[in-house]
């Protein structure tokens, strides 16, 4: 199995990884075969990589979060979001109930994959979708600062509903409007609700609401801040891997994100996804296949040779390194 780029080098290859819509249905199934028409299709509804099947099993697909699951969490936090929509006011059992399942099931292995298989094709849902996301790459970095499982629940919770308030309003007060839909269920804490208030805050002060700066800025709405831009990033319309949205934060630097918290986010996800094909500094095409743990630019790769499969610990061997994505 091979992680490729949507574009003429996908043609006539098999789909290894159904593809769903976001309420659910399969959009594109396993084993069906890519061609120039369904390639524009996929890519109109915000895919720009599938797995295919080119026989080699040394790559196996794991999810942060797999796909039933996230189906069933868009579904309930859907759910979540059109009764504060009617009532003005966050019911805390089901949100409780969408994380507490998110914390049980999470594949935190470094091996584990954000993969975006679920097509944009229904706006309503496309929010629910966003904030799972955010909420997925929160609570891994929670496990990575060995926060408590009740303090990594707070996370998840405030995570879940950083955008909360674009029930009420699409602008920038979607921020202050979120914290007060928040704050009027007790059951909040104080910690949660500020999270929701200062996720666009920057480490310089030039955010909003409050421009909060450094220290003033809670622990939490930096993590949230920093997985919310990375998804949105990823989320754009310019065909972005992991490696170039981690580039893309990097260039925003200690200006937005706090360097601890981009520490922890850059040692938590991994931006070169097993089954990529890489080209390396030797001049090798080779896939990669492993992740090794706390180093996200070193993966194991793997290569042929004489028709032999060779592999390389880039730990192992320093000298060699990722020069680019083969596309």
């Amino acid at each position: 199995m091979r992680l490729v780029i949507l574009n003429e080098k996908a043609m006539d290859k098999e789909l290894a990884v159904p593809i769903y819509t976001q309420s659910g249905m399969i959009y594109l199934n396993k084993g069906a075969k890519i061609n120039e028409r369904n390639i524009e299709q996929i890519k109109k509804i915000g895919i720009n990589t599938v797995y295919i099947d080119d026989g080699i099993n040394d790559v196996t697909l794991q999810e942060i979060y797999d796909a039933p699951l996230r189906l069933k969490a868009i579904k309930e936090l859907k759910n979540v979001f059109d009764e504060c929509k009617r009532k003005k006011y966050v019911p805390e059992q089901p949100v409780i109930k969408i994380v507490e399942e998110i914390i049980e099931n999470i594949n935190i292995s470094e091996n584990a994959y954000l993969y975006n298989n679920l097509a944009k094709n229904d706006e309503d849902l496309e929010l629910c979708t966003h904030s799972l996301n955010v909420a997925l790459l929160s609570i891994i970095i929670g496990y990575k600062k060995k926060y408590s499982q009740d303090k990594i629940l707070k996370l998840g919770i405030g995570a879940i509903l950083h955008d909360i308030g674009k029930m009420v309003s699409n602008g920038e007060d979607h921020t202050i409007e979120g914290y007060k839909l928040v704050k009027s269920n007790n059951y909040f804490s104080a910690t949660l609700c500020t999270c929701i208030r200062s996720h666009h805050e920057n480490e310089d002060g030039s955010g909003y609401p409050e421009k909060l700066k450094g220290d003033k800025i809670y622990e939490f709405a930096k993590i949230v801040s920093i997985c919310n831009e990375y998804i949105n990033i990823l989320e754009s319309d310019d065909s972005i891997l992991p490696h170039h949205a981690i580039e893309v934060l990097a260039a925003m630097g200690q200006q937005r994100f706090s360097n601890d918290i981009y520490k922890d986010f850059v040692g938590s996800i991994y931006c070169y996804p097993n089954g990529l094909t890489v080209k390396l500094s030797n001049g090798l095409e080779a896939m990669v296949i492993k992740q090794n743990i706390n180093m996200p630019t070193r993966p194991i790769v793997a290569f042929k040779e004489n028709d032999n499969i060779k592999y390389i610990d880039l730990v192992n061997n320093l000298t060699i390194f990722i020069e680019e994505v083969v596309y």
